[in-house]
Order: structure tokens, then C-alpha cells, then sequence
């Protein structure tokens, strides 16, 4: 990794401030505490090794981030490096440079090493199979518009000589892409997919680039309607196009973008079309232009049998094509690569890994092609979310507000002899008992009965609200001692979020993590410092829109499931550093000026 940090602010770029030095990766791993054992904040010893394992780091970090011995989070260029950068450091670096928080930085060698990890888990897949064919790695640029990305795969096709090609779905996208293509040098160097809805000025501008410029583009016919309209333009332009075909399958997954499949799909054309298609092309000469069959199951597909099961479909129809007179030589698997965001199951991790992945989607078409006789096409898969992911590190600063007051000495309500003095004087019994309480979920029953008690005697006029305050701060203190000695499952979770300390971040949810918000997403979120001490509060984070729901809802922590609140060892500053990953697909492309609250400080770390 090259020591260089680059900044930008509204697009203008700052002088660019050195790394700081490398840290040498530690090579005795901390012992590991089981998964969803009980924690008592807060014990004499801690280690950076449990912090690691409270976060899930290890479910979705991937190697390349981690906890130093000193209680600092660190990146790696790849995760393998032996070398590490403190986030802390970089964030100084870059606001030495003029940036402030929120800042975004951007890692790309963690995208070209993300690139290189899916050609060898293909790699691996085709010589375990002896699968004759080969694999390229598509990214769609939807995912994420930075040119550096874009360039990143381009550097990759050349220096590392991996097949990777780059799919666009506008015209927009389109002309970006060229622009980057061109730059290059080298107009061919990768393959340009045309994918999503098109008129005749997209249809033009792609067979005009590949007339003129050479470049490798193929047009992807993803609406029956569209096949007039590029046999049409061809003749006129006299350009012979590369034409795709995308199928709609019957196939279809459960997840959020489970709409995006199936037979119901936006895009695709069904049996019917494709048989019409075919005899279209075929009687203006111009079956020979088709070299794609094209899919696209939908994001985050969590479950590998459905994989299996659209591959089966796909293989089939491929042949079946083949059998009719299509070349083809390319059959493109579309997106649907999922990524493990918390590790506690759900749509948001996968039941199968990326070499699983791999595994199956190359056997699925060996078989095809030893058991149909076809020749073995290129597989390309188009997996933006498992390679732009990682890349991308949201720093942000939160303020901390004070938890709910604890319990304190005898109020003077008690002084005064109420009413209520015999219900207040039981509750204090429950709470005095908390402390020692072998079950938790028997306190916690008990404080929310006898707060439930306590708001209908004030709704009656039976009791005043200096009483019912005292009932309040009674509850509070109960599931304070709760939350400290249960894990947060199940109805004990709400004991946690009852106390948790409100910080207010300086960020918009809606523009940097608005699935967090729109899909109900889950992203790590991690405190940058401090990992080197046990935890001895827990938080609701909160943005700083006058929207009820900018909030950080579901945080990735050890257990059988994602936590609304997030632990936080405090320093008495009353400011937390929080870094937000996994936000380099799509958040940044999807995310608008919600509230006029501008965008963010981005900086390039190359």
C-alpha cells in the first residue's frame, strides 16, 4: 500500500498528508470468549481480542479490520498485510489536511484485493471441477460511481492480468464508464455490459462507442421491446452490435430484493420472448450477435439453494439457446453474492461463503456443459455488494448524553407520606433485591409490573408526579443492574435500551446508510479507540435530522442476533469517535442531501 491520503471536499482535492507508520501485526491471538456468554460490566480484565469478538468482527471484517493491543481499530490494505494503520491516526492525517467529521475514507487496495479474492475463489472452483472455461469479474457501477473504483478495475484487468469487466445500467453510467475506458489507453481493455432500460440515444451512443472508439460493449436486451429498436439502430449506424439477452426466470428468493426475481420481475423476457427473440434475430441475419445470456437473482441472496436452483434454470436455458443457433460464449450470473453484516442470521448473513459460492455456480455449468455437449462460456458474475463493501469506513463524531439518573436517597415525597407510600416502599424492595437477584427475568417482570402500576394510579389521580418520577427512577435503576448482568436477548434487550445513553451523531442517516434506514439494514458500527477496555455503557445512536427515525436501530454485537444499542466503554468527554463499515456499495450512490445537511469529507487512501 502506497503512503499517500488524498482528500476531497465538495470534489476539490486538498494537499495530500503522509500515513502515519505502519503497525506490526501482533502474532499471538487473545483467547476467545464463547459466543453469547453472559457479560457483568464491568470486570478487572479486558481484552482487545473480547472487543473484537462483542463487535462480530470476526463475522464481517474479513481480516481487514481489526483491534491492536493498544485499543485502536486498524486497517489493512489486504487481509493478509502484515502491516496495519490506526483509523485514529488517519482521521488526524486528514483533518490536519483540512477535512472534518464525518469523513469517509475510501480504501481501493481493499476493493483490488476484494477483485482478487473472487477470481481465486472462481480460480480454485474451475480447477476443482476441471471446468474448461473461464471467469470474469463484472462491477456493476451503480454500486459505486467513484472513478476510483472504476479505475481500480481497470488496473486490475492490466496489472494483474484478471478478466473483469464493468456493467452499467444508463446512459449516464455509460458515458462514465467510457470516459474511464478511454483514459486508460486502452478502449477494449474491458468489457462494457449495457444493462437496464433503453432508448434510442442509449442504443446509439453503445453502438457508436464500439464502432468508433473499439470498445467491447455489449448491448443487453432486457425488455422484448427493445430488440426493433437495436436491430434498427444497427442497420442504420452499420454497426454489428454484441447483443445479450437477460432471462426471466421462474427462480425467485425470499429477501428484501426478492421482487427482483422470479417471473414477476422488472426486467428479463420469459420463455415466449426468448423463442421469439431468437427467430427475430435469426431472420435478420443476426443470430450471430448473440453472445450473452443474462440473469440477475437480486441483492443479498442469503440462501446458496436458491442459488443452485436459478443455476439449474440458467444452465438449461443456455443450451437450449445454443441448441437454436446462438453462440453465445458468455453466460453472466448476475448479482446476488451476499455479505455477512452482523452474524446473527437472517438476510444479513448468508449461510454460505463466497468460495461456496463459487463452487456451485461453476459446477452447475460443467455439468451442463459435459451432459448438453456445449462448449464452456465465461462465467461472469456481477457482485458489487461483496466487492465494493469493505472498502469504504464512515468516521463520525457522536455527542453522549447522561443515562437516565440512577435511584438516589430518600426523596422527600417519602417525607411528605403520600398516598403512595406503601406501593414506593415495595417497589425500593425491588429494587434493593435487583442487586443480588440470581434471575434477571424475575426483576425485570417485577419492575415492569410495578411500573405499569404506576402509571394507571397516575392516570386515576391516585398518584402525583413527584411519585410517579420516584417509580420511573426505581424502574430505571432495576433495568441498569439488569441489562449489567443479562444478555441482551429476547425481552431483556429492551432492559439495555430503557438506560442506554442518547449520542447524537453528526451525520444523516438518509444520506450516508440509508438502507439502515429503507431496508432495515444492519452495518457494523464500532467505537475507532478505546477497544483495550471492557464496555460500561450502552448507547442509542441517534442523527441529527428532525426525523423520528434517524437512527441506528440494529448494531452488530456477539449473540444470536443483532442489538439496538451499542456498547461503549466511557472517557468522561462526552464525545464518542464511531466508525461506520461496509458502506462502500450502494450507500453512497442511493443517499440524497436529506435535510440540507450537504454531503461528507471523502479521502482516498491509496
Amino acid at each position: 500500500m502506497r503512503s499517500c491520503v488524498t482528500v476531497r471536499g465538495a470534489g476539490v482535492p486538498l494537499s495530500p498528508a503522509r500515513w502515519p507508520q505502519p503497525l506490526v501485526a501482533r502474532e499471538t491471538p487473545f483467547p476467545r470468549p464463547r459466543r453469547g456468554q453472559p457479560r457483568v460490566l464491568c470486570r478487572a480484565t479486558w481484552t482487545p481480542r473480547e472487543s473484537e469478538e462483542l463487535y462480530n468482527m470476526d463475522d464481517w471484517a474479513e481480516g481487514y479490520f481489526s483491534v491492536a493491543e493498544s485499543g485502536e481499530l486498524v486497517v489493512r490494505p489486504t487481509k493478509d498485510s502484515e502491516a496495519s494503520h490506526k483509523l485514529s491516526d488517519l482521521v488526524k492525517a486528514c483533518v490536519g489536511a483540512g477535512a472534518s467529521l464525518p469523513l469517509l475514507l475510501n480504501f481501493p487496495d481493499i476493493f483490488r484485493d476484494r477483485i482478487r479474492t473472487q477470481h481465486a475463489c472462481f480460480a480454485d472452483a474451475i480447477e476443482r471441477y476441471g471446468y474448461h472455461g473461464s471467469y470474469a469479474c463484472a462491477f456493476p457501477v451503480k454500486a459505486n460511481h467513484s472513478g476510483d473504483l472504476v479505475r481500480s478495475v481497470l488496473s486490475a484487468a492490466e496489472e494483474d492480468s484478471l478478466r473483469c469487466s464493468l456493467e452499467v445500467g444508463s446512459k449516464p453510467e455509460l458515458l462514465a464508464a467510457l470516459s474511464e475506458v478511454c483514459a486508460s489507453g486502452a478502449p477494449g481493455c474491458a468489457q462494457i455490459i449495457c444493462n437496464g432500460f433503453k432508448d434510442r440515444k442509449y442504443v446509439e451512443l453503445a453502438l457508436l462507442a464500439r464502432k468508433a472508439l473499439g470498445a467491447d460493449i455489449v448491448l443487453c436486451v432486457d425488455r422484448y421491446e427493445e430488440l426493433e429498436l437495436v436491430i434498427e439502430s444497427s442497420s442504420s449506424l452499420g454497426v454489428e452490435p454484441a447483443l445479450g439477452v437477460r432471462a426471466k426466470l421462474s427462480t425467485r428468493h425470499g429477501g428484501h430484493w426478492g421482487a427482483t426475481s422470479g417471473p414477476g420481475s422488472k426486467f428479463g423476457l420469459g420463455t415466449r420472448e426468448m423463442v421469439l427473440l431468437v427467430r427475430r434475430l435469426r431472420d435478420t441475419g443476426m443470430l450471430g450477435s448473440l453472445r450473452m445470456l443474462h440473469f440477475h437473482l437480486g441483492s443479498q441472496v442469503a440462501e446458496i439453494s436458491v442459488v443452485k436452483r436459478a443455476m439449474r434454470e440458467a444452465c438449461a436455458l443456455y443450451a437450449e439457446l445454443v441448441s437454436l443457433g446462438a453462440p453465445l460464449g458468455y453466460l453472466d450470473v448476475g448479482g446476488g453474492l451476499a455479505l455477512t453484516y452482523d452474524g446473527g442470521g437472517g438476510p444479513w448473513t448468508p449461510d454460505h461463503t463466497a468460495q461456496n459460492y463459487a463452487n456451485d455456480v461453476v459446477a452447475s455449468v460443467n455439468d451442463m456443459c459435459v451432459q448438453k455437449k456445449v462448449d464452456a462460456p465465461v462465467i461472469v458474475t456481477e457482485s458489487g455488494r461483496y466487492l465494493a463493501s469493505h472498502h469504504s469506513v464512515l468516521v463520525f463524531e457522536a455527542s453522549c448524553g447522561q443515562p437516565s439518573l440512577p435511584p438516589g436517597p430518600e426523596a422527600e415525597i417519602r417525607a411528605a407520606g403520600g398516598a403512595m407510600g406503601y406501593f414506593l416502599d415495595t417497589f425500593e424492595e425491588v429494587y434493593e433485591e435487583s442487586a443480588g437477584a440470581s434471575d434477571p427475568e424475575e426483576a425485570y417482570a417485577d419492575a415492569h409490573q410495578f411500573r405499569a402500576e404506576a402509571q394507571s394510579a397516575f392516570s386515576l389521580g391516585v398518584m402525583t408526579l413527584e411519585e410517579l418520577a420516584r417509580a420511573e427512577e426505581l424502574f430505571d435503576g432495576i433495568m441498569e443492574r439488569v441489562s449489567r448482568r443479562a444478555p441482551g436477548v429476547g425481552r431483556l434487550e429492551s432492559a439495555r435500551t430503557s438506560g442506554a445513553v442518547p449520542c447524537l451523531a453528526n451525520l444523516s442517516v438518509f444520506r450516508s446508510a440509508i438502507d439502515a434506514w429503507a431496508v432495515k439494514q444492519t452495518f457494523p458500527l464500532v467505537p475507532i479507540s478505546g477497544l483495550a477496555e471492557e464496555p460500561d455503557a450502552h448507547a442509542r445512536v441517534y442523527d441529527l435530522t428532525c426525523d423520528s427515525d434517524g437512527e441506528f436501530r440494529s448494531v452488530a454485537t456477539s449473540g444470536d442476533a443483532p442489538s439496538s444499542v451499542l456498547p461503549f466503554r466511557r472517557d468522561g468527554s462526552g464525545c464518542l469517535t464511531l466508525g461506520l463499515f461496509l458502506v462502500g456499495a450502494y450507500q453512497r450512490s442511493l443517499g440524497c442531501d436529506h435535510n440540507l445537511l450537504g454531503g461528507t469529507w471523502e479521502a482516498t487512501v491509496a
